[in-house]
C-alpha cells in the first residue's frame, strides 16, 4: 500500500496558500484514511485532490481547465488524467483501480453525478466519496446551489441508490457555511 497523508502533511497544507480552504478538513480526512487502512488497497485513483491527494503517489483525475483550488504537485501523484469526470467513458480500463476517492467533488459535477458514478463502478472495486451534508447556504453565497441542503435522498439519486458498506457523518467544524457537516460514503462493488 502506498503512503497516506499524515497529520503533519495536513499541517503543512494549513500553512500554504490555501490554508483557509483546508481548515476543518482533517476531521473527515482522518476518517477516510482509517477506511483505507482497514482495506487491502494497491491501486488508487483520486478525483480532484486539490493540492495533495489522501494517498501518496496515487493516480489523479483533474479537470483540464484551471482549478482555483490548485493541483497537486507532480511529486504527489504518479499518473495524471486531465479529464472532465462528467464525460464518459473515462479513459480507464474496467476495474483498473482498487479504490477511487473523491472528497468534496461530487456536488460539482453539474447534474451529471449519476453518469459519473456509473464510471466509478466500472473502473474501481471500491469507492469513497465525501460530500457537504445539509448545508444551509445563502442564495448569494458561492456555496449555493452546489452545496445547499444535500441529503441522503439526493446523494442516493447521484449514486444510483447503490447501498454503501459504510456511512460516516462528520459534525460541523467551524462557523462558516463551508465548515458545515459532511458525510462520507464507502462502497465495495
Amino acid at each position: 500500500m502506498k503512503g497516506l497523508m499524515t497529520y503533519e502533511d495536513y499541517q503543512l497544507l494549513l500553512k500554504g496558500d490555501l490554508g483557509k480552504y483546508y481548515e476543518g478538513r482533517w476531521e473527515y480526512f482522518k476518517e477516510v484514511i482509517d477506511i483505507i487502512k482497514s482495506e487491502k488497497i494497491e491501486s488508487v485513483l483520486e478525483i480532484g485532490p486539490a493540492q495533495e491527494p489522501i494517498v501518496k503517489n496515487c493516480d489523479v483525475m483533474i479537470k483540464p481547465e484551471d482549478d482555483m483550488w490548485g493541483r497537486p504537485k507532480n511529486e504527489f501523484f504518479q499518473k495524471e488524467y486531465l479529464y472532465d469526470a462528467t464525460e464518459k467513458p473515462w479513459p480507464i480500463k474496467d476495474k483498473q483501480y482498487d479504490l477511487l476517492i473523491a472528497l468534496q467533488v461530487w456536488e460539482h459535477l453539474d447534474n451529471k453525478q449519476s453518469r459519473a458514478f456509473r464510471e466509478v463502478m466500472r473502473v474501481s472495486k471500491k469507492a469513497i466519496l465525501s460530500l457537504p451534508y445539509m448545508w444551509d447556504c445563502p442564495r448569494d453565497s458561492r456555496n449555493y446551489p452546489a452545496h445547499h441542503m444535500l441529503d441522503e435522498e439526493i446523494i442516493g439519486d447521484w449514486t444510483l441508490n447503490v447501498k454503501p458498506e459504510k456511512i460516516i457523518k462528520i459534525p460541523r467544524t467551524g462557523h462558516e457555511v463551508s465548515k458545515g457537516p459532511r458525510i462520507i460514503y464507502f462502497w465495495k462493488f
